[in-house]
């Protein structure tokens, strides 16, 4: 009679931080994506994060937001995504960021 519900917490448990964990490993790769698509300006980070996110784990999350920042020469895209829970009362989300340097041509006489 203790056994059951014991390890039916525990599969609850051992299933929640494997939705944890990719969700955190598809924000992580569509921010990787996304850095790089803004660093050689070949699509909008915003839209590419978004895409992934969704397409990879639409179902598993809600709420994605995606922000890019950077400097002159880098581009840094960080993705926020909040996990779906199968444990009541509880709530996970995801932050994961990625920065990548920006692409600039300089012809063979300038280069150092």
């Amino acid at each position: 009679m203790i056994v059951f519900p014991a390890v039916l917490l525990a599969i609850w448990i051992g299933l929640q931080a494997a939705l944890v964990a990719h969700a955190r490993h598809v924000a992580q790769a569509a921010a990787q994506d996304a850095a790089i698509a803004g660093a050689s300006r070949s699509g909008d980070p915003g839209a590419v994060a978004s895409s992934l996110v969704n397409g990879s784990a639409g179902g598993l999350t809600s709420g994605v937001n995606v922000s890019v920042g950077g400097g002159a020469d880098t581009v840094t895209v960080t993705v926020n995504a909040n996990v779906v829970s199968i444990i009541p009362l509880a709530s996970f989300s995801v932050n994961e960021s990625a920065s990548a340097p920006i692409e600039e041509f300089v012809p063979e006489p300038e280069r150092p």
